[in-house]
This record gives C-alpha cells, structure tokens and sequence, in this order.
C-alpha cells in the first residue's frame, strides 16, 4: 500500500516537472520572440542616413515652401497636403500642435 502512494507522489511529482518545463519553454519562447520584435524594430526606426543633411540636432524639412490657391471666394474651404520630413540625425519632437498662418493678400 505504501509502495502505491509513493509510485503515485512519483508520477504527480513528474507531472509537475513537466509543467514546469513546458511553462519555461513557452516563457523562453516569447521572450526570444519578442526580443526579435524589439530588435527589428529598432532597426527598422533607424534615420536614413541619405537624407541626414544636418548632423547634432533635428531639423524639418517642408516639400513644399508655397501653396497658391490664386483667388478664393470669402468663406470658401480648400484643402491641401504638405510632406515633413526630419533631415537631422537626432529625434524631432513637436511640443505644441502645429499650425499654419494663412496671410491675406500672399
């Protein structure tokens, strides 16, 4: 009877252990797969250095310097798109919302 309960306390003892191994195997795995992630990401946020043109701080460029929409009706709405693009080696960070200044007559 005793040599019963111990080949039982063997094989719960054993289920155990292969939990164990199975919960270090899947933690294992997402860690590997989300350090891959991280890593690629990383890499991926890297500057492109081919339009790196000022070196030591952030700079903004602007693709397009004018937007002549010619004679507009008072109250009239029109849209238009503009591409920033940071061509500086370090991180542009924006601390207001942008805006944009419409000035009569230009």
């Amino acid at each position: 009877m005793a040599n019963s309960k111990t080949r039982i306390q063997q094989r719960r003892q054993k289920k155990k252990q292969q939990k164990r191994l199975t919960l270090l195997v899947i933690g294992g795995t997402l860690l590997i797969i989300t350090g891959t992630i991280i890593g690629i990401n990383a890499w991926n946020n890297q500057p492109n250095l081919d339009l790196v043109t000022v070196t030591g701080q952030p700079s903004l460029a602007v693709d397009q310097e004018l937007i002549d929409f010619g004679n507009v009706k008072l109250d009239s709405t029109r849209t238009f798109s503009i591409h920033l693009t940071n061509i500086g080696d370090e991180e542009l960070v924006l601390s207001e919302t942008p805006y944009i200044e419409v000035k009569e007559g230009c």
